[in-house]
């Protein structure tokens, strides 16, 4: 039976090695924390995928616009399946610690293939699955949170029977960094995207967060002593969304940053639920390093006062428009992608990313301590 959205024709085990790809980019340039996190192993969305879904979905029609041009011209100068043009907060991390070794997973790689851990976040990917939207009355079948874990289970698998021999025995995750997410906002995006009220989309928040909480709990029953867990993004300053829900009334924008103020509202609600569960698993587990990182807020400080950072365009998509998306042959780009906020209407420009991960790591946007402050005990 296949796990993937669509019927990919992947058993399982193999599509385990096949979609999982490493999160961290070769030569980015940094002052790496030598020797702190051994591996980093990643979840998440189009936020956060290096390259799987690109994978999964090669040869289907049409062929998906994040393994075409223009996208990572910035950096990588061609496309590999980041939904930007260039890094995201994942490479970013990566380079901090130092796990810098880009390689791109194919048919038959094995655990060997992934010496500084792997990333299974997946475009599209939901929090919640199939069977979920379904009781919602909502034909939604994306890939999940339920799938990568699963993915997961079988890499951790086989990684541990090859580092210890065979024997299964030690713990592959005591040094090693989860990134759980970003995740979570495609289940309320999916939602709206086919006009379910707001208030009904709201009610989806707890169910998104214990998805999110149940991961952090079975990580730490297989040994995972760290994590970092981001929140929602302001997408109510996405272009995208912009655009879709012109007609609304002045009142429903901020007038300060010319963002949809209940879009973001609805954020932060989401933020506030999955912090306070985060609290509580600390509580649970006082012997495990839980980091809240807040995108939300390090997004904010750039839609509060972008000209003092940098950016000239802030509600503005640097690729693509309504007629032509990113991706697609004849789409419009911008001359300097740094001084867009978005790349292409919903995700960030890796400029954007940049911020976000430097605000994660050294702070002002992560608590309880910035991430580069909570490497294990040597």
């Amino acid at each position: 039976m296949s796990l993937m959205r669509g019927g990919f024709g992947f058993s399982p085990a193999v599509a385990a090695l096949y979609c999982a790809a490493l999160v961290v980019a070769g030569g980015l340039g940094s002052r790496p924390v030598l020797g702190c996190y051994s591996r980093i192993f990643s979840f998440g969305d189009s936020l956060t995928d290096t390259g799987n879904y690109v994978r999964l979905t090669a040869g289907r029609k049409p062929s998906s616009p994040y393994g075409a041009p223009p996208y990572g011209r910035t950096f990588f100068g061609r496309p590999t399946g980041r939904a930007s043009d260039g890094r995201l907060v994942i490479d970013f991390i990566a380079q901090e610690f130092g796990l810098a070794n880009v390689t791109a997973i194919q048919m038959g790689a094995g655990p060997a293939d992934f010496p500084h851990g792997a990333n299974f976040a997946i475009i599209s990917s939901t929090a919640n699955n199939a069977s979920f939207f379904a009781r919602k009355g909502l034909d939604i079948t994306p890939f999940s949170l339920d799938t990568q874990m699963f993915w997961f289970r079988t890499h951790l698998q086989q990684l541990t029977q090859q580092l210890n021999g065979g024997g299964g025995g030690g713990n592959i995750l005591s040094d090693a960094l989860v990134a759980l997410g970003e995740i979570g906002g495609n289940d309320y995006n999916f939602a709206f995207n086919k006009g379910v009220p707001r208030e009904m989309v709201r009610a989806f928040v707890p169910a998104v967060v214990d998805k999110l909480a149940a991961a952090v709990e079975e990580l730490i029953g297989m040994g995972a002593r760290a994590f970092v867990v981001p929140g929602n993004l302001p997408f109510g300053c996405a272009p995208l969304y912009l655009n879709r829900f012109r007609g609304a009334a002045a009142s429903e924008y901020d007038a300060r940053t010319g963002c949809l103020a209940w879009f973001n509202k609805f954020a932060e609600y989401h933020n506030r639920v999955l912090t306070a569960r985060l609290d509580d698993l600390r509580r649970l587990h006082p012997d495990v390093t839980i980091v809240y990182a807040d995108w939300y807020g390090a997004m904010t400080s750039i839609f509060q006062a972008p000209g003092k950072l940098g950016f000239t365009n802030a509600l503005g998509s640097c690729c693509g428009n309504q007629s032509v998306p990113c991706g697609k042959a004849g789409c419009t780009v911008c001359e300097d992608p740094s001084t867009y906020v978005s790349w292409d209407g919903t995700h960030p420009t890796e400029a954007v990313y940049k911020l976000i991960a430097d605000g994660v790591l050294h702070g002002p946007h992560a608590s309880p301590v910035p991430l580069a402050k909570t490497c294990p005990p040597t």
